[in-house]
């Protein structure tokens, strides 16, 4: 059975101004304890090829959770609504999208309201499409049956005066606070929780998340398992430790930002599942390429790339590198990348700096952390930016953005040296004793050196 209503034409409805939203106001809570059926929030997926933002709900019954009303249940005059809160756009669809109507109903609520039918839409599964990345709030829902009606808050559309923000990020310094030279973390959820409110948003490339919500207290996580099988939160606590809490309160009005989550790369672990076979790499050592540089420099023809597709890697890295050592001098750009490879880091060195001897004068095989660094990253963003390395493009992406990070914080002195950050929330749960020399460590394994003489030299 469906309840018949007219059908608006998303494309051309106006976004009417909506009464401020009060959560403990009485019509908020009204009947809301004995409820017999609610509508949950599933989810809220942005599509960025289409650059749109998908609001997913589900009627279900409030006495037996997770499960739908059978037909026998609902009248025929049953509804559900969903609020639009002026800081939304206009909806660009709805679904399903008959019996669809937007419009301000008699409780003062402005948004879309479905008449429940189960022969287009058995699921009695609803969703609302909007126009671009639409941060995650908490509105009103409606479902009005038997001649009452019974509103709750959910999930919704960038509802609320005040913002919660923050990044998830490669945190180099170790401070838990993101800093300029600090790259974010795409694909992570974060968790938004507070009163009855549960929201989840996915950071964007730069590894920024927002919620737009209402005064009041809220905590905000970083969790370790998602019901997403896309993002990225999994894989973050298997392969990175935290430099601070994952979770935390905040007391929003006003705004509350810089809420942020860091982590830095569990060294010993990547090292142990690329060692077990988890993880694969195809990576060639700085030798190989410097090897390669040096044919190709000479003109020998016995190279596995020209000239013109090394500089296209040379300036790709170029473009996404931090690194004032990775700008190279238009003209002269293979022999300096060569010159970094052959450990000539610092320009008016005899090619040593990057060893270290013992006062017996023969090399104990270590480095200079920081040139170790400079060589072994180079490299590994040589193959990250040919298609090798690691078989895991997002763990390889991420890491480098941790590397780059970590050389510019640790610049020799007169090199732009940056301070170092203070405490973060929470204090830190793990840190790298030797940050310099487990970013050297794990970018050599990456490239596939074996210590002796490097693969596919």
């Amino acid at each position: 059975m469906l309840f018949a209503v007219a059908v608006v034409a998303l494309a051309g409805c106006t976004q009417r101004e909506a009464p401020g939203f009060d959560p403990n106001s009485p019509t908020a809570k009204f009947t809301e304890a004995v409820a017999p059926f609610g509508l949950v929030y599933q989810s809220s997926n942005y599509d960025s090829e289409n650059n749109q933002t998908t609001f997913t709900y589900q009627l279900q019954n409030t006495t037996a959770p997770g499960t739908t009303p059978s037909g026998g249940l609902l009248g025929v005059f049953t509804t559900v609504l969903v609020e639009l809160p002026p800081c939304a756009p206009a909806p660009s669809a709805v679904n399903p999208p008959d019996g669809a109507q937007i419009y301000t109903n008699a409780n003062g609520i402005y948004g879309v309201e479905w008449g429940v039918g189960y022969d287009d839409n058995p699921n009695l599964i609803y969703t609302i499409t909007f126009p671009g990345d639409i941060t995650t709030g908490t509105v009103r829902s409606m479902v009005s049956t038997g001649g009452q009606r019974f509103i709750s808050n959910v999930s919704g559309p960038c509802e609320g005066d005040y913002v919660i923000d923050g990044y998830v990020f490669t945190d180099a310094n170790q401070s838990g606070s993101k800093g300029g030279t600090e790259l974010g973390i795409s694909d992570v959820t974060v968790t938004l929780t507070g009163g009855e409110t549960t929201a989840t948003t996915l950071t964007d490339s730069d590894g920024h998340y927002t919620f737009s919500v209402g005064a009041g207290e809220y905590t905000v996580s970083v969790d370790s398992a998602t019901t997403s099988n896309t993002d990225y939160n999994e894989s973050l606590y298997q392969d990175w430790e935290q430099t601070n809490a994952q979770s935390r309160a905040v007391t929003v009005g006003p705004n509350s930002t810089a809420n942020d989550f860091g982590w830095e790369p569990d060294v010993a672990g990547i090292i142990a599942r690329l060692d077990a076979g988890d993880i694969t790499t195809n990576g060639k050592s700085y030798k190989w390429w410097r090897k390669e540089l040096l044919r190709v420099i000479n003109g020998n023809a016995n190279t596995a790339y020209t000239a013109a597709e090394l500089l296209a890697f040379i300036h790709e890295i170029e473009d996404t590198a931090l690194l004032d050592e990775y700008d190279f001098t238009p003209g002269n750009e293979l022999q300096e990348v060569y010159d970094i490879l052959n450990n000539h880091f610092f320009g008016d060195d005899d090619g040593n700096s990057i060893m270290v001897t013992t006062t017996k004068g023969f090399d104990e095989g270590r480095h200079d952390p920081y040139a170790f660094l400079v060589r072994e990253l180079l490299t590994f963003e040589l193959n990250h930016v040919s298609g090798r390395g690691f078989d895991d493009v997002q763990l390889r992406a991420i890491l480098i953005n941790w590397g780059e990070g970590l050389l510019k914080d640790n610049a020799p002195a007169g090199a732009g040296s940056l301070p170092q950050g203070a405490a973060g929330i929470g204090g830190p749960q793990r840190l790298l004793s030797s940050p310099l020399e487990g970013g050297g460590t794990i970018f050599r394994k990456g490239n596939g050196s074996t210590g002796g003489g490097g693969t596919g030299g």
